[in-house]
């Protein structure tokens, strides 16, 4: 494991997605494919991401490998004639022996006090209600129109948000640039 992950909990590490080391881009994708098992994933293989590189990570170590592990984007999404800055927090994952732990809850705090610190009008993630409902995050009142990195346009409805700064729009959503 490289330096650049801290051990043990309480301890994060904030890291461009520019500046993953090789060592670290193994490290990911090991972990990556451990988690993600659904017909698609295992692009997970090959590459540390999963439509388009994230802007930062939030790692957490633990006996000498990646225990614990969260993307964001920086993203533009529109509803109505409104625009927003945007956390699109995505592959969120802990490794099976370090589950339970409440770890993901500790990495979306990280997450959300970045954004806050940042700007960030509020957090998106694609996720289950059951999962991120305790972190603050609830369920979209309409699909949101994304564009996968292939021009598709497809409107999905796990769509979940955490406010930031402020309340929450309401209304038809459409997530500027490709999905992440």
């Amino acid at each position: 494991m490289t330096g650049s992950i801290p051990e043990g909990r309480g301890r994060i590490a904030r890291i461009e997605d520019e500046a993953v080391d090789a060592d670290l881009d193994l490290e990911l994708r090991r972990m990556l494919s451990t988690c993600f098992t659904k017909p698609g994933d295992e692009i997970f293989r090959t590459r540390r991401y999963f439509e388009v590189p994230p802007s930062w990570r939030w790692c957490i170590g633990g006996g000498g490998h990646l225990i614990a592990h969260a993307a964001a984007h920086d993203l533009s999404i529109r509803m109505g004639s409104n625009r927003f800055r945007v956390l699109g927090v995505a592959e969120v994952c802990v490794e099976p022996a370090s589950r339970g732990r409440g770890l993901v809850r500790e990495l979306l705090d990280a997450i959300h006090d970045f954004g806050l610190d940042e700007g960030f009008d509020f957090a998106m993630l694609f996720g289950r209600p059951r999962v991120y409902r305790s972190s603050g995050y609830e369920a979209a009142d309409r699909p949101v129109h994304v564009t996968g990195a292939d021009g598709a346009r497809t409107a999905r409805d796990d769509a979940m948000f955490r406010p930031l700064a402020g309340a929450i729009p309401v209304g038809e959503c459409e997530v500027d640039g490709p999905a992440f």
